[in-house]
């Protein structure tokens, strides 16, 4: 089978720095080429702006003629809608937090976008169940087939270095930015003792010099590579994922797999076996601050059960999450989306 993975056409894939989606692609075609079977990224990167988008999808057709592939996968709602304007079936990946977080204009248009795209595509994947239910709730009938199927994640790549760990070393990554709470976190964690190392780029200057003032231990690393991500993960104790709204956190399943016990509010239930694997802490932000700074504590106190912690997170991390599992759970979509049409010819898949 020959998939084509198209990106957003803002960030290089893989990227260079800070970018989940386009992570999550590279690693997709990586672990379809694994498993014998052929994947290439269509994308074309400007100036790395989120509007870039458009001129993006606008020149896909071009993009796509000389190509041969059985398989389109989209999962960007621009890039989905303008395939189906030009008559090519898609299968869909919805990454996008507007299902659930709508605050401003841009994003109640990015919610319009995602609703069309899922209802136009010929088959959709949901990262989770919650939003596979949310999508049938919130988008008009008919709809196409619905799969919950996660991304993955590198087990081998990301990894636990037990003799680094101190028990006092917590780890946030994602970029600074209100609606992933740092500012909670770090008041958490005032006064534990704990070091809060956030890697991610600094969207405001002056909301991340709050992040830092608000506790007595914060480090701001910004972008880092992927080598020292890599090495943040096996060596902390603990990653502390307090974002409002997600679907499915890269971030948290690169966590498990390195051992990581997990600290957040609701958006990481679900992913984390509750006092297994980590906590999701519910209530507002005085509730989820007291409850980080009460599970953070239990953990720097008791070695053995940080330990066992850590590793029923990496053990989840390799049965749930690895990704010759994910990509066998894609391949059932991408055929029976080809068993609905004819094979294809060079350039397309059958209309």
């Amino acid at each position: 089978m020959r998939v084509a993975l198209i990106g957003g056409g803002v960030q290089p894939i893989p990227p260079t720095g800070y970018g989940a989606v386009e992570r999550i692609l590279a690693d997709l075609r990586a672990a379809l080429e694994a498993a014998g079977h052929e994947a290439f990224v269509v994308n074309r990167v400007r100036r790395r702006r989120t509007r870039d988008e458009y001129p993006f999808a606008w020149e896909l057709p071009r993009l796509l003629r000389a190509e041969r592939y059985d398989v389109l996968h989209a999962h960007t709602p621009v890039v989905a809608n303008r395939l189906a304007g030009i008559g090519s079936p898609y299968v869909y990946t919805s990454h996008s937090r507007h299902w659930y977080y709508r605050e401003q204009w841009t994003h109640r248009w990015g919610y319009w976008l995602e609703r069309r795209a899922v209802r136009r595509a010929r088959a959709v994947i949901a990262l989770t169940a919650p939003l596979a239910e949310t999508m049938r709730d919130a988008v008009r009938p008919p709809l196409p087939p619905i799969s919950v199927v996660p991304f993955g994640v590198d087990t081998a790549r990301f990894a636990p270095d037990w003799t680094a760990r101190t028990g006092r070393r917590a780890l946030g990554v994602g970029v600074i930015a209100p609606f992933k709470r740092w500012l909670v976190a770090a008041e958490a964690l005032r006064g534990t003792g704990v070091t809060l190392s956030i890697a991610g780029p600094v969207v405001s200057a002056e909301y991340a010099e709050r992040v830092r003032a608000c506790g007595d231990h914060v480090e701001l690393l910004g972008e880092i590579s992927g080598e020292e991500l890599v090495r943040r993960y096996a060596e902390s104790d603990f990653l502390v994922h307090p974002s409002a709204v997600e679907i499915l956190s890269a971030t948290v399943l690169e966590a498990l797999s390195a051992g990581l016990p997990v600290l957040g509010g609701t958006a990481v239930r679900g992913v984390v076996d509750e006092g297994v694997t980590g906590w999701g802490i519910p209530g507002d932000d005085l509730e989820l601050a007291r409850g980080l700074r009460e599970r953070a504590q239990e953990l720097v106190a008791r070695e053995e059960e940080r330990r066992a912690m850590g590793e029923a997170a990496r053990s989840s991390a390799e049965h749930r999450y690895a990704w010759p599992r994910i990509v066998a759970q894609h391949l059932e979509v991408y055929r029976a989306v080809i068993g609905e049409t004819a094979p294809a010819g060079a350039g397309s898949i059958a209309r």
